[in-house]
């Protein structure tokens, strides 16, 4: 009988859950990539985490709790369109690698619990010129900083690359209204004391044509006196008929600034032009920058971007990009794409990837 009573119980609970509704989603974005100067020579490959756009895939959903409170969660993981592999570049590596939150929303705001993508990078990709783009953005200088601080093997070494992208064991709170959105987020370190915490936030305005943006964030890294990495970004987007003018700056900033661990920036600026309703061209600029202590710049990466994208329906569209940039002793990794197959290496480096991209 008692055995009996849980069954029914538990098929009761399943039909709850039920009552949510689910959503299943992914994006699948694949293009051949050439680029030059990868070791004195040039690779071609497909990227497989996406030429611009993530490759993606995950479910989400909510529950009505009444009194205008909601259940939500998001399951959300990348994978390689290439080869079909799991855990892709765009993650960290989990199954759920780039999100898996849930959490509760009401007109106070909602908050989340779980791995969640940093603020302080959504903030960035607001006012990016390039659009965050798999190629050819002011995503490969985020990554730039964040992986040289993390594998250089300087004061700061054992700052997660990561964690700063997409934070796990993370609590945060966002609220939105009359244009304006921000996120706090604290990541909890799950060591002693503040060792691993992250903490994050991001807000931006828009009103009209303009949009301003800014973010900021601190990875305590291994807990080490020395060890530690800041960053804060600011950048502002203006639209006028076709155009849209796009400028932002970001700065990462080691606790102790070294030679293996450098503060870096990076300033971009780019506009958007609509051709037309189903053509987009977009031309980037960025200035990379590698600094140590009481010196100079060490080095510097600047690359221009050249992007055509044409919609075929609101799920579907092509794309075509051309990247070019000048490798003057940067200090550290400077990436070309995402899909972690080409780099900036000494001199200049060129390339382009066409490709296909369709959200489900």
């Amino acid at each position: 009988m008692k055995k009996t009573l849980v069954a029914i119980a538990a098929l009761a609970s399943f039909g709850a859950y039920a009552q949510s509704s689910v959503t299943l989603f992914g994006i699948i974005d694949a293009g051949v990539e050439s680029v030059s100067n990868q070791s004195g020579k040039t690779v071609t490959s497909l990227a497989g985490g996406g030429g611009e756009l993530p490759t993606l895939f995950g479910m989400k959903g909510s529950e009505d709790l009444g009194g205008g409170l909601k259940a939500n969660f998001i399951l959300e993981g990348s994978y390689n369109s290439a080869t079909g592999a799991g855990n892709g570049p765009n993650s960290n590596s989990g199954l759920f690698g780039r999100e898996a939150k849930v959490g509760l929303s009401g007109a106070f705001g909602s908050v989340n619990l779980g791995l969640q993508i940093d603020p302080a990078l959504i903030s960035f990709l607001k006012t990016d010129p390039g659009g965050l783009g798999q190629t050819g953005s002011g995503l490969q200088g985020y990554l730039s900083a964040a992986i040289s601080q993390a594998n250089l093997g300087g004061t700061n070494g054992g700052v997660n690359s990561f964690a700063n992208i997409f934070d796990s064991n993370a609590v945060s709170y966002s609220y939105s209204a009359n244009g304006f959105s921000g996120t706090i987020l604290y990541a909890l370190g799950g060591g002693n004391g503040s060792a691993n915490t992250v903490t994050s936030g991001g807000v931006s305005y828009e009103n009209g044509p303009l949009l301003v943006s800014a973010g900021a964030f601190q990875d305590k890294g291994t807990g080490a006196s020395t060890a530690g990495l800041s960053e804060y970004n600011v950048g502002a987007a203006y639209k006028a008929g076709a155009f849209t003018v796009k400028a932002n700056y970001i700065d990462f900033k080691p606790k102790t600034v070294a030679s293996a661990d450098p503060e870096i920036t990076d300033t971009g600026v780019g506009v958007d032009y609509m051709l037309s309703a189903a053509n987009k061209i977009n031309v980037s600029y960025y200035d990379l920058q590698s600094k140590t202590a009481g010196t100079a710049a060490a080095g510097s990466v600047q690359s221009f971007s050249f992007t055509f994208d044409h919609t075929l329906s609101k799920s579907t569209g092509l794309y075509f990009k051309a990247v070019s940039g000048k490798n003057s002793h940067f200090n550290g990794v400077a990436i070309v794409d995402q899909s972690g197959v080409a780099n900036y290496n000494a001199g200049t480096s060129t390339g382009f990837v066409a490709g296909l991209h369709h959200a489900f």
